[in-house]
């Protein structure tokens, strides 16, 4: 898979510039993580199902960015940060895939930029029915803190997916950074240039990331279309300071344990190809 190095090459550049002229290659206001980590999930996952290829050469699916789907059984709604879809009748958008690589500035090895042009025209499109819909997360600073709201939002995010098509393809991924400080925008609210910033010390690393790590694999997941929860769950660990230094992703948390094998990156795209290939062969 190649989806995990190219996330974490993005983001050891600046990505995001805040109102003081700040720039930053994580910003927790900004979605920009979100919509990079999606990027290349669909990227893996597009090098990895064959069927999924063929549906988009015949015109039979795209893709959708941000796309709001709604739980009806509870009556609320959520944006999703990317699905793959059938098109509505208004069809296909002008903006590809390819596209959004430039538009999201990634930096892609030779090899990396030869797959994605293989891959063909692969399209945005006004959503007509979601096939797979992504939400991605990232736990980046203040670990413990954040685990609540972190779960909430995941739960949050599978019961809309789920109530909006039960048959949809419910998929999370979690970064989680095992640095020991951290460079946080929220706490650096002023203009930096010529001063020194606060810095987040992440004391007694890597226990508070294994502690975000222990809650997401609490997340309901499913084994078919008619039970709730996510059908499957990545998580990766991430390397970042935040202070322009390249961010990396590591096989286990600096401690020698290792995410669980089911929740690795690697088997969160294939059991996410496995799904897509039996659960849509007739579309």
């Amino acid at each position: 898979m190649r989806g995990e190095l190219i996330y974490a090459r993005a983001l050891s550049s600046p990505r995001v510039t805040d109102k003081f002229g700040n720039s930053w290659q994580y910003h927790s206001r900004s979605d920009d993580h979100s919509k990079v980590a999606s990027w290349c999930i669909l990227f893996d996952l597009l090098r990895h199902s064959e069927l999924l290829r063929k549906h988009i050469a015949h015109g039979k699916v795209g893709f959708g960015i941000n796309h709001v789907m709604n739980d009806y059984q509870n009556n609320r709604a959520k944006a999703l940060d990317m699905v793959v879809c059938t098109p509505a009748s208004s069809g296909f958008a002008k903006r590809t895939f390819f596209d959004l690589y430039k538009d999201y500035k990634l930096a892609l090895t030779h090899d990396e930029l030869s797959e994605l042009v293989s891959l063909g025209d692969v399209r945005e499109c006004a959503v007509g029915t979601s096939l797979v819909a992504v939400e991605a997360k990232a736990c980046m600073t203040e670990h413990v803190k954040a685990i609540p709201r972190l779960y909430d939002e995941l739960s949050s995010s599978y019961q809309v997916v789920n109530g909006d098509t039960n048959s949809s393809i419910a998929a999370g991924y979690v970064s989680i950074n095992i640095a020991s400080s951290f460079i946080s925008p929220d706490r650096n609210r002023r203009k930096l240039k010529g001063t020194s910033p606060q810095v987040t010390q992440h004391k007694n690393q890597p226990n508070p990331a294994k502690l975000v790590y222990q809650k997401i694999q609490q997340l309901r997941r499913r084994s078919n279309p008619n039970e709730p929860g996510y059908d499957a769950i990545g998580i990766s660990i991430l390397e970042i300071r935040n202070d322009g230094t390249p961010a990396s992703v590591g096989p286990d948390f600096g401690d020698g344990t290792r995410v669980n094998s089911s929740f690795t990156y690697d088997a969160f795209i294939e059991r996410l190809s496995t799904i897509y290939n039996s659960r849509f062969a007739a579309i």
